[in-house]
């Protein structure tokens, strides 16, 4: 299949710019897309006021532009499986949910116990099943909404809070739902500066809408009649996870002081002390978002170093496919099943790349 064009650079321009000033965007903050291109998200920052921002959902060359309130920034975007609702992750510890097909209603959420408006770029979406989950990094917490309700299931926060102080659990930001929404992950921060002790903690999601605490017990952890457990990652700080289609795998990618590493946990026979992957990326990844899907059996995941983006293999550190987009201040993805990367510039549009 050859490079087919999503969206044109006029598609994602501002209709309304302030006099004198350009109507491209400053800035491409993020990018999403369905299994079957037929829907592509791009939320932009414009050129003359750098947190005003609009998510644009391209579909049969037509472009719908959704209002982003307060002018937050969007930092993160993921449609449903289906295609039929996009979910955003924006500045100031806000959520965002449209529905696209039919009425094209927003829900404003929050994610509960913010205690501030501080805003870290870390803040992730992810989707399973009925299920979507946030995360953020300033909160330290992850919700598992219902996506027809909109009431919690799960608030780790909430969960956890029996726990001794030395036992907590929260997030540092990352956050992954498997396909079928059984299983939750996300990365723990480390408890000490003294132990490597980093580690991602992979959580058996009930049935009902019911919160309860967690404790532990001599046969391991239970939650809400559900287990959970914390698997070491030897990687520093987690910016993306992504569990295997069947749930029993979770690939993890981040960085370590001078290196962009993945790794990926077997989650039923996990290594005690695993090393690494290094990607050799031209810089090391620090706080940013990164999404890894899988393809098959292999996990891959786009990075953008400046102006070029490159598709890694996972489990081996190479190179799928490096692609130059003209200009800085892009966004990329792959497709669900990680066979294309959907690569989104002010100064060139939106272009889906085929992977081999």
């Amino acid at each position: 299949m050859p490079v087919r064009r999503l969206a044109a650079p006029e598609d994602l321009e501002t209709p309304h710019p302030l006099p004198a000033r350009s109507p491209v965007p400053q800035q491409i903050t993020a990018v999403a897309v369905t299994a079957d291109l037929s829907r592509t998200a791009i939320a932009t920052a414009a050129p003359w006021f750098r947190e005003f921002t609009e998510v644009l959902v391209v579909a049969d060359g037509a472009v719908t532009r959704l209002s982003v309130p307060d002018r937050r920034r969007v930092h993160d975007l993921l449609f449903d499986p289906d295609g039929s609702a996009l979910t955003a992750m924006v500045s100031g510890n806000a959520i965002h949910r449209w529905a696209l097909d039919g009425s094209g209603e927003r829900w404003p959420l929050g994610m509960p116990g913010s205690g501030g408006s501080r805003d870290l770029p870390l803040a992730q979406v992810a989707v399973g099943a009925r299920s979507f989950a946030t995360a953020n990094a300033f909160t330290q917490n992850v919700v598992v909404w219902d996506a027809q309700t909109r009431s919690v299931r799960q608030d780790i926060h909430e969960t956890f809070k029996d726990l001794a102080y030395d036992d907590r659990v929260v997030g540092e930001g990352t956050v992954a739902l498997s396909a079928d929404g059984a299983r939750l992950a996300f990365s723990r921060p480390r408890r000490s500066f003294v132990a490597e002790d980093e580690g991602v903690v992979v959580q058996e999601i009930g049935d009902g809408q019911e919160i309860g605490g967690a404790k532990k017990t001599g046969g391991g952890q239970e939650i809400c009649g559900g287990a959970y457990a914390e698997h070491r990652t030897g990687i520093s700080w987690v910016n993306g996870l992504a569990f295997r289609p069947d749930g029993a795998a979770l690939a993890v990618v981040g960085a370590r002081p001078d290196q962009t590493v993945a790794t990926v946990i077997d989650l039923n026979a996990p290594a005690d002390a695993p090393e690494p992957v290094v990607l050799p990326t031209v810089q090391r990844v620090d706080r940013i978002n990164l999404r890894p899907v899988w393809c098959g059996a292999e996990p891959r995941v786009p990075i953008v170093d400046r102006n070029r983006v490159t598709v890694w293999h996972l489990t081996s550190g190479s190179t799928v496919l490096s692609v130059d987009v003209p200009g800085p201040r892009i966004a990329a993805t792959l497709t669900p099943d990680g066979r294309t990367l959907v690569v989104a510039s002010p100064d060139d549009g939106v272009h889906a790349h085929p992977l081999p």
